[in-house]
């Protein structure tokens, strides 16, 4: 039933929506695609990212992982399959997209598996826990700085801090580093609250998570940004001070 449903919405995609949009499908095929932003966004079957920003085919390029997380650079490169690392180098020096926005959001069972750790549900997977350790030492640090506090809020004090994690992650490749200094590539670190859709991004200098009004985003990391900003550690400590607003 469920890939009845599928085929079901393809054949309306190809009579409806292509139909409506043929130049823009023709312009694609026959030009190649341009976007000029890269969303690393979680697998997470409630968040999509092309849906979340009501973009068209071509707008965006997106990497979609267990918790949208980033892994640390490895240099030199070896012969492992590093898939993340290679469609974010695609999207940085094959495309020359000028955002990348890594988008994490609440409920993310990744995190939460996280969080919970040898004693969780999830504990006893093949592939889970080797790939979330990306930020162990960021969930370490958070649980500590907020020991005793709900479940639920340090599960998404985790969140936030892993999209953090994951952007200072970003800053150790090379060419993401060259480009961020030069002021020809934006980093953005999004959480989404799904729960009552709202969108809520990372601002470097007050080290919190701020609720995006409007169309207008005021806070990003640049060439401007200190580098201290993007750590675990300086977020975790502003955690223990004052909670973010979700």
């Amino acid at each position: 039933m469920a890939l009845e449903r599928l085929l079901k919405g393809f054949a309306d995609f190809r009579v409806g929506y292509y139909q409506e949009h043929l130049d823009l499908f023709e312009k694609l095929a026959t030009e190649g695609q341009s976007p000029k932003i890269l969303i690393i966004g979680c697998s997470d079957a409630r968040v999509d990212p092309g849906i979340l920003t009501q973009t068209k085919p071509g707008d965006i390029f997106t990497v979609r992982n267990v918790a949208a997380m980033v892994p640390p650079v490895q240099f030199p490169p070896d012969e492992r399959h590093h898939g993340t690392s290679a469609a974010i180098e695609f999207a940085v020096r094959g495309l020359g997209v000028e955002h990348i926005v890594v988008l994490g959001h609440a409920l993310c069972g990744g995190i939460g598996a996280l969080v919970d750790g040898r004693g969780g549900a999830y504990a006893h997977y093949d592939y889970l826990s080797t790939w979330t350790s990306i930020a162990q030492d960021t969930r370490d640090l958070v649980v500590e700085e907020l020991k005793g506090r709900p479940r639920e809020e340090v599960t998404r004090a985790v969140e936030q801090a892993a999209v953090v994690n994951s952007v200072n992650n970003l800053m150790g490749y090379r060419w993401i580093e060259e480009r961020v200094k030069a002021g020809t590539l934006t980093l953005h670190a999004w959480w989404f609250n799904l729960t009552v859709g709202q969108l809520y991004a990372f601002n470097p200098e007050t080290l919190k998570f701020t609720a995006v009004v409007g169309v207008k985003l005021d806070v990003a990391i640049t060439a401007r940004t200190a580098l201290s900003a993007l750590t675990p550690e300086a977020f975790a400590a502003a955690l223990a001070g004052k909670m973010p607003a979700f």
